[in-house]
């Protein structure tokens, strides 16, 4: 696997990992990505297919959001330091809105069969906090 892809796939998987519930499987309390799985598939079996219910979805969101407010102090830093100039940060928020709508609108339903809905929240978790930065931040 290349690094691009091996990165990515670490990122994605990144709140799999992270999950802080713990349950209980074959008489062990576990956390992490064991006790997401089992999480996710409860999920899948009460609500159908592409539906997490709020209390994962809220925590798929959460990490998008904070990912969202990295990307902009990231973004920030790396006009300012590396480019010098102040159109640079515009460019870099435009170009991960653009990413991000690719990724959740057509790559992720066409991997994972991500369903639109979950795109939307996705999008929205990621674009709003730059949307609100560039509105009220504005450079």
């Amino acid at each position: 696997m290349r690094p691009v892809k091996k990165t990515y796939a670490y990122v994605l998987t990144l709140p799999d990992r992270l999950y802080p519930f713990s349950c209980n499987i074959g008489g062990h309390w576990v956390r992490g990505r064991r006790s997401y799985e089992r999480a996710v598939a409860r999920a899948l079996r009460r609500y159908g297919v592409g539906r997490l219910g709020y209390r994962l979805t809220l925590y798929r969101e959460t990490f998008h959001f904070t990912g969202s407010l990295l990307f902009i102090f990231l973004a920030a830093w790396l006009s300012k330091n590396f480019f010098g100039s102040e159109s640079a940060l515009y460019v870099l928020l435009a170009s991960a809105i653009v990413a991000l709508s690719y990724q959740e609108f057509y790559l992720h339903p066409k991997r994972y069969g991500q369903h639109l809905r979950k795109g939307i929240a996705d999008w929205f978790a990621w674009v709003a906090p730059i949307a609100f930065y560039l509105f009220f931040f504005n450079v």
